[in-house]
């Protein structure tokens, strides 16, 4: 937020059909935000077009409900932080609700700093996330592809044997099914032939890594400091993006 939005019309932006109440403050509507039209513009392509077409338009209805999620994605906008995503890790549940707003909106902002906290968070999943991911958010690819690389680095970095030693009480599923503890859960992971293309994935992601490793550019997916994960709907967003300058990696 600087001068330049503060002296911008200001937009009113309604979170679904309907203005909705509470009871701390009855006169006040909680789904109903006040924002300056050149940080809208320049946060978001889907107010962009929608204030572009109609540059005298003062109101604008969301075709999103969870009023919460707007009020996070305007924090985010107003203070470059979401305290929610302080949190060691998010639910894929509340991951992909973020996600879907994001590509609502267009909101890169908003997708990057998701994607950049699942990174963060990577250690803590294990093979059965994949196949949660897969069954339950297909939708989270981005989340399967940093996940899977994390694995992969773990065999590469440690070795075949140390990955399938794990056990299920060693390992985080992701999921609320109880696999027991002390049993492998590499091997019963593989036992289940709807995991096979999980697998295959996996051991093609191993042999590409062996191959940055062979060549001195392996780096770990929770320490990596690009934005490789990224999306950037510009050149311009991808150069100034907070992960370019003075980090180890560039964008790609």
């Amino acid at each position: 937020m600087n001068a330049k939005h503060a002296r911008s019309p200001v937009i009113k932006v309604v979170a679904g059909e309907n203005e909705v109440f509470g009871d701390d403050d009855p006169a006040v509507p909680l789904n109903v935000f006040y924002v300056s039209k050149s940080l809208l513009i320049e946060n978001s392509t889907y107010f962009n077009i929608i204030l572009d077409s109609a540059p005298g338009r003062a109101v604008v209805f969301l075709p999103e409900h969870d009023f919460l999620v707007v009020a996070d994605w305007l924090d985010l906008l107003f203070h470059d932080r979401l305290d929610l995503l302080q949190k060691d890790t998010l639910s894929f549940d509340t991951t992909e609700k973020y996600l879907v707003f994001a590509d609502l909106v267009g909101s890169e902002k908003l997708k990057n700093v998701v994607v950049d906290t699942v990174q963060a968070n990577v250690a803590q999943y294990s093979i059965y996330t994949l196949r949660d991911l897969q069954d339950n958010h297909p939708s989270l690819t981005v989340c399967f592809d940093i996940i899977l690389e994390h694995l992969a680095y773990v065999v590469v970095t440690e070795g075949w044997a140390q990955f399938m030693n794990q056990t299920h009480s060693q390992t985080e599923t992701g999921s609320d099914q109880d696999h027991g503890s002390g049993r492998s859960a590499w091997n019963d992971f593989i036992a289940d032939k709807d995991n096979l293309a999980i697998v295959n994935k996996l051991l093609l992601k191993v042999d590409a890594l062996n191959g940055e490793k062979a060549q001195n550019t392996l780096v770990s997916p929770a320490e990596r400091e690009d934005c490789k994960w990224h999306e950037h709907l510009s050149e311009e967003t991808k150069a100034n993006c907070p992960r370019r300058g003075g980090k180890k990696q560039e964008c790609t």
